[in-house]
């Protein structure tokens, strides 16, 4: 009976141990890993789905092109074709490769300008079309301005070009048209980004504290992750101490007041560098940059002496407890995030109005 199992497992420890098996199903699990990470980038980084998007789908038309000239003999328009898909195939890798969308955005307006003027000064009327979808996605893959400024000088001298050649009802109608769809471009971009501004301030702030919210505190220890800033930075996490009792005894509104006059304390307490959240109900959180936890143990016991002396609740002063933590070698926020919360719980323990820090692992 016992040999019967064993002979069973050996071969899935086989497969661990690095056997054909295993290969193909790491090999498979990798697959899969980098089909969830790029289908999560396409979804969170609008202007690389456009780049993506456009730069595929203009890649493949300019191929076939590409091929039709070469049968025709049409060299020159060939070899303009085939630069414009080389230059977008590298923008394209720029982009998946790095995190600056927006520079590589720019750089493929700029190309994009670039090629479409190009194509309007040597095969004339058959590039008309172009120039259209070239000022209307300029304002998809790049800031408003460089946008805006290469759309200018396409319009400028592709209607130059246009009216050198032939001055004729068709031609001015065609510059016409070219200078609405610009004007309308523009206008809807500049209108939706101003409207996207707002969306994300209000998304990104706490409505009754007006400090940031949970959401960018996320996004901020993730970015102190990346960007490998283990030992120097460091996270508090403070609790109002008996703050339940100020609600049962006086009133959400007064509560209200309190979580107000906190959230202002604190941000008059930051330093050059200094982040703070509200994390939710009564808790919030300061993000430091800050060299050890001696360090973040002092910039904790600053705030708490600032919190005690200077804010009071109908029923008396308001202390906190805090809780902090180094970032060490965490490779999730919620790793991080749970030593300080872990060292807060012991703050509260002791009976709040104190300070504790996790120790280094």
């Amino acid at each position: 009976m016992h040999s019967a199992i064993c002979f069973r497992i050996q071969p899935a420890a086989s497969r661990v141990d690095g056997g054909p098996a295993a290969v193909r199903d790491g090999e498979r699990l990798e697959v899969l890993r980098d089909g969830r990470t790029l289908i999560s980038r396409l979804r969170h980084d609008l202007r690389l789905a456009i780049i993506t998007m456009l730069g595929s789908v203009t890649a493949i038309v300019l191929v076939s092109f590409l091929v039709w000239r070469l049968t025709r003999g049409e060299w020159v328009a060939a070899a303009m074709d085939a630069a414009v898909v080389v230059t977008l195939i590298t923008i394209l890798r720029r982009a998946w490769r790095g995190q600056h969308t927006e520079r590589t955005g720019a750089w493929l307006v700029v190309i994009n300008s670039g090629f479409a003027g190009l194509a309007c000064m040597t095969i004339g009327a058959a590039a008309h079309g172009w120039i259209y979808l070239v000022l209307m996605t300029n304002f998809y893959l790049a800031p408003l301005r460089v946008a805006a400024w290469s759309g200018l000088v396409l319009l400028w001298f592709a209607s130059l070009t246009l009216l050198l050649r032939e001055a004729g009802p068709n031609q001015l109608s065609t510059l016409a048209t070219w200078a609405l769809v610009f004007g309308f471009a523009y206008t809807f971009a500049r209108r939706t980004r101003q409207y996207g501004d707002s969306l994300e301030l209000l998304a990104s702030l706490d409505p009754l504290t007006r400090i940031p919210n949970r959401g960018m505190l996320e996004a901020d220890l993730r970015h102190a992750i990346a960007t490998g800033q283990a030992g120097r930075m460091g996270v508090l996490v403070l609790d109002i101490d008996r703050f339940k009792a100020v609600n049962d005894t006086y009133g959400h509104a007064a509560g209200d007041v309190v979580l107000i006059e906190l959230a202002a304390l604190l941000a008059e307490e930051l330093r050059q560098g200094d982040s703070v959240y509200r994390f939710g109900g009564e808790e919030f959180v300061m993000l430091l940059p800050i060299g050890s936890e001696d360090a973040l143990s002092r910039a904790g016991e600053r705030v708490r002496a600032a919190v005690s002396s200077r804010l009071a609740a109908p029923g008396g002063p308001v202390t906190v407890a805090v809780g902090g933590a180094m970032l060490s070698t965490e490779r999730d926020w919620q790793d991080w995030f749970g030593r300080a919360d872990a060292a807060l719980y012991l703050a509260k323990r002791d009976g709040g109005d104190v300070v504790r820090i996790a120790e280094p692992l």
